[in-house]
């Protein structure tokens, strides 16, 4: 809606109308034409003059029901308008504004005649992509009693903003852990008081080198025993989200970007309830750090991250592990990717050197109707991280992030 005091198209027509007849008996000396000519010429600055004088004093008050919604999902919007000038005798039409991603915001209209009044009206937003909204300002508009003018303003009332977040997925723990949060270490045993005898042990697995056997240690509880040569990784988890943009398959919440965010997400909130330390990494840097056992508020702030996460114009996944330090203390590493090539796999498995637990969920190409191109460099990649020790779990275009975390914890 245009702001400003204007002429509608009735009463220009009417201008005109009654310019022409009053020109045309003038010309031919009709003195009652002409009067009528005047009449409705004067009509549509009246109007004006009427718009001029009694100005509108509309306010309103909006609440969200709720104010923070994942993305696909839909709010309230309740307007509490009020107009407080007597003299208001037309209707009112109102345009609540909004983003196109929430569709736009809504139009409506109250007609009340003269008098004070106030009036509620609510209509539902649904939220298409992440991210943070601003809801207003509530534009108006009103006009004379004969529709000749009309009157474009903006009702006095504060905006309101919408918290749109990735859908957070209740998400099983991993089975026995499986190096998820932690280092994939058995809680050791410290003995000894000081000096060389001060070392760390556990219990002896499959696979240990028998040159780590504590026989002391060993004796003393009748079971095998391993030495650890060098202190336990602090238990900790990095998360990678894949955001290039040329990477991902489909649009909006119904597309790979927002699988990937979501699932991330989710992963994230399950490890942020378990107290552990973790960190996102994306192409385009650092997305979230924690420290560890902040809990629900490291959840809440996790949220808040992925929330503002824009896409990238990056084409190598790799940018997100390019600083070793990210990834030194990790002893899990969770990747949830776009389409891949050789060098995105190459730069996965080059980070997941030290790490216990490697987990990539990838996007299953033919199902999100992938370029036929880029079929089978994908599906090399994902053998190349099979190879390098990876465990690597397909989703499918509207799976649900929990149904492939099955697979993962299965």
């Amino acid at each position: 809606m245009r702001r400003g005091t204007r002429l509608t198209g009735r009463g220009i027509a009417l201008l005109l109308f009654g310019a022409v007849a009053a020109a045309g008996a003038a010309y031919i000396g009709e003195t009652d034409l002409l009067w009528i000519g005047l009449a409705l010429i004067l009509l549509p600055l009246l109007a004006l003059a009427y718009l001029f004088l009694v100005r509108p004093f509309v306010s309103h008050e909006r609440t969200l029901t709720p104010s923070t919604i994942p993305v696909g999902t839909s709010t309230r919007v309740v307007l509490h308008v009020a107009n407080e000038s007597p003299a208001q005798a037309a209707a009112l039409r109102f345009h609540d504004t909004a983003d196109g991603s929430l569709g736009g915001g809504a139009s409506f209209v109250i007609a009340r005649g003269f008098g004070a009044w106030h009036q509620s009206v609510g209509y539902t937003v649904e939220a298409s992509r992440r991210g943070r909204y601003t809801v207003g300002p509530l534009q108006a508009q009103t006009g004379d009693p004969l529709g000749l003018a009309q009157r474009g303003f903006t009702a006095k009332g504060r905006n309101s903003m919408l918290r749109v977040t990735p859908r957070i997925w209740r998400l099983e723990e991993l089975a026995g852990g499986a190096g998820l949060g932690s280092a994939g270490e058995a809680t050791p045993q410290r003995i000894g008081q000081a000096g060389a005898d001060d070392v760390l042990v556990r219990e002896h697995r499959h696979g240990d080198d028998i040159r780590r056997v504590h026989w002391k240690m060993t004796a003393k509880k009748d079971d095998l025993m391993v030495r650890l040569e060098e202190h336990p990784w602090d238990p900790s988890s990095t998360l990678i989200v894949d955001t290039r943009r040329g990477a991902h398959l489909g649009d909006g919440p119904d597309g790979s970007l927002e699988w990937a965010v979501s699932a991330v997400a989710s992963v994230a909130a399950l490890l942020s309830e378990g107290r552990h330390r973790l960190a996102i990494l994306a192409p385009s840097g650092r997305v979230f750090e924690s420290a560890r056992g902040s809990g629900e508020a490291s959840k809440q702030l996790m949220i808040e991250a992925m929330t503002d996460l824009q896409t990238s114009e990056e084409a190598w996944l790799g940018s997100a592990v390019e600083d070793p330090e990210s990834l030194s203390s990790a002893a899990s590493l969770v990747a949830v990717t776009g389409l891949l090539d050789s060098s995105d796999a190459a730069a996965l498995a080059a980070a997941g050197g030290r790490a216990r637990s490697l987990i990539a969920l990838v996007p299953d190409a033919p199902s999100w109707r992938a370029p036929a191109d880029t079929h089978d460099e994908h599906a090399e990649a994902v053998r190349f991280l099979r190879g390098r020790g990876w465990h690597v779990e397909a989703y499918r275009r509207g799976e649900p992030v929990p149904k492939v975390w099955e697979r993962v914890t299965r």
